[in-house]
């Protein structure tokens, strides 16, 4: 598995998301990014607020930057104060995120296909040819979810047996992985510990990273 590298071997991964908090303990200013958001027409407006006031873009870089604390995080803001997105917003960001040299961009967000998906499937596909890794949630009775259902990507799923250092791979369909949806060590419990495939995303890409290096993360086949 190969994919764009910055000079040095530098990692730069895009957390396409709700923003990243800087400031935060587990993230340490390790991160600089952008938010794309609808105008008052409708219009995509670009600025550079990717504060995050939902904190699960931060959880999301958090684990990114303990399995991978060299890498460069390029937060894209893409969710409102309400969680809510759109395809074009997401679209926007993934190309944003391979004009920035992002060799990995993680999409911890799933979306139902309809009419208005074309934009964020041609955003995928040229940020492949750009040299982009696109990993994205994924579900396991919902095989047609967007992003993780195009050719190439990357889709996760969480699995609960698996603790977080594990990563499990899909025989029979090599490009679906399980990890543990965990956003926090087990041992936290919720509310101040989050579970899903968003997490188990971030876990995936931190191996995806690990295994180029030569790495050999815990992993089994399902």
């Amino acid at each position: 598995m190969s994919f764009n590298c910055l000079p040095g071997d530098n990692l730069r991964i895009a957390v396409i998301d709700t923003g990243v908090n800087p400031g935060n303990s587990r993230v340490n200013g390790l991160v600089r990014g952008c938010r794309f958001a609808l105008g008052p027409k409708g219009e995509i407006v670009e600025d550079d607020d990717f504060r995050d006031q939902i904190g699960h873009g931060t959880d999301v870089a958090a684990i990114l930057l303990e399995g991978l604390p060299d890498a460069e995080i390029f937060a894209v803001r893409v969710f409102d104060d309400d969680f809510n997105t759109y395809p074009s917003l997401v679209a926007r960001g993934i190309l944003r995120a391979a004009a920035e040299g992002c060799a990995i961009v993680n999409l911890s967000l799933a979306m139902e296909p309809d009419a208005y998906s074309e934009v964020l499937v041609e955003a995928c596909s040229e940020a492949q040819k750009a040299g982009c890794l696109l990993i994205a949630a994924s579900h396991p009775q919902r095989k047609d979810l967007l992003p993780a259902s195009l050719p190439g990507v990357i889709g996760v799923i969480a699995d609960e047996q698996l603790s977080p250092g594990q990563i499990s791979m899909d025989q029979e369909n090599p490009n679906i992985y399980a990890a543990s949806g965990w956003a926090r060590d087990p041992a936290i419990n919720p509310p101040a510990n989050l579970w899903g495939s968003s997490f188990a995303c971030a876990r995936v890409a931190v191996h995806v990273a690990n295994i180029s290096k030569g790495a050999r993360p815990s992993f089994r086949a399902i």
